[in-house]
């Protein structure tokens, strides 16, 4: 679910969705996701002093914690 709702909101948020691919490791409690964005949206994604990547953070963590799991997210270049 963390998986899909993350890919969901990063083509949301690019211009070019089709180039936005996330790879997981999913272990028995955590989830960690490496987003790769094209490098014309990467500015997007991090946003004004990595506010953006930050708030997705913070509420893929909280989602996450409902569930009872934990979430890392990381931009990869």
């Amino acid at each position: 679910m963390l998986y899909r709702l993350c890919f969901f909101l990063i083509r949301s948020l690019v211009d070019a969705p089709d180039a936005v691919r996330i790879d997981r490791i999913e272990t028995e409690r955590v989830d960690i996701f490496f987003l790769h964005v094209g490098k014309e949206d990467r500015g997007r994604i991090l946003g004004k002093k990595g506010r953006t990547v930050g708030a997705l953070r913070t509420f893929l963590e909280g989602v996450a914690a409902r569930l009872d799991r934990e979430v890392v997210v990381e931009l990869i270049d």
